[in-house]
């Protein structure tokens, strides 16, 4: 909503002022997540921890896996905002 309100403020205005805000935001937000959630998936299952037994191994990876589906999420969806 904040990069909405930033970059588009007719766009924001129009949704808030017709009561349309929330229902766009709600499925903005539900589609942000499906994608998150596939893709930190997808980076899992190719990047395999050499030791199981490492949790900073672990760590780095899950941290790795966050940041890049973070990256593709706000580029993809926040930022077209449809």
């Amino acid at each position: 909503m904040n990069y909405l309100k930033e970059n588009e403020p007719a766009r924001y205005k129009t949704l808030m002022r017709f009561g349309k805000m929330y229902e766009k935001m709600s499925a903005v937000e539900e589609e942000a997540n499906q994608l998150y959630d596939q893709l930190e998936m997808q980076y899992l299952a190719k990047h395999k921890p050499q030791d199981l037994s490492s949790t900073m191994e672990m760590w780095k990876i899950r941290e790795q896996a966050k940041m890049q589906a973070e990256e593709v999420v706000l580029h993809q969806i926040v930022m077209r905002f449809h």
